[in-house]
């Protein structure tokens, strides 16, 4: 059986059709998207899967109103959610394959989306595969209960650094919170 091949040409003008037509939560997922779509290098190395619940390296990006974390790159050993560590990653991870599954409100229906999805090299039995998958969104899920947390906590101490005229204190806050 042949795989379907996508150009670079294709994912790029899809990528950057993509960040144009969706919102995104965070400027780091277009960041993100913006340095694959206009990286010859990384645009050969990209494949764009419906399910990466299973590949590594894999890079999810989600956009608003999936519950979706904005970003995450998931290793065989780590799970990296600062867009600066994912482009660090990403250059060490030269010589790999990279996976990029994207998350958006009509991912089943777009087809944009499925003229530049590639077949998993890998095909699992259906059962173990939809598991795998259940148990992936799952991990992803509770890594976007946990940004949500974490940026409830940040508005907190913002809040109260602006109630104490902390200028240095709200600028600091403000810079950690708009880079989650």
């Amino acid at each position: 059986m042949t795989r379907k091949t996508v150009s670079s040409w294709a994912k790029r003008n899809f990528l950057h059709w993509f960040i144009e037509n969706y919102p995104f939560d965070s400027e780091g997922s277009k960041q993100l998207l913006l340095l694959l779509a206009d990286n010859e290098e990384y645009l050969s190395r990209i494949h764009l899967v419906m399910d990466g619940s299973y590949l590594r390296p894999l890079l999810v990006i989600s956009t608003t109103g999936t519950g979706m974390p904005p970003f995450i790159l998931k290793t065989f050993n780590s799970t990296v959610t600062d867009p600066e560590m994912i482009i660090a990653r990403l250059q060490l991870l030269k010589e790999s394959p990279l996976y990029l599954t994207l998350y958006f409100p009509d991912r089943l229906s777009c087809e944009s989306f499925h003229t530049v999805i590639e077949e998993s090299p890998v095909t699992l039995e259906s059962t173990l595969g939809q598991q795998i998958l259940i148990d992936f969104e799952l991990s992803l899920w509770t890594e976007a209960f946990k940004r949500e947390m974490e940026m409830n906590a940040l508005m907190v101490q913002i809040n109260e650094a602006l109630d104490s005229r902390n200028k240095r204190k709200f600028l600091r806050l403000a810079r950690k919170y708009n880079k989650l």
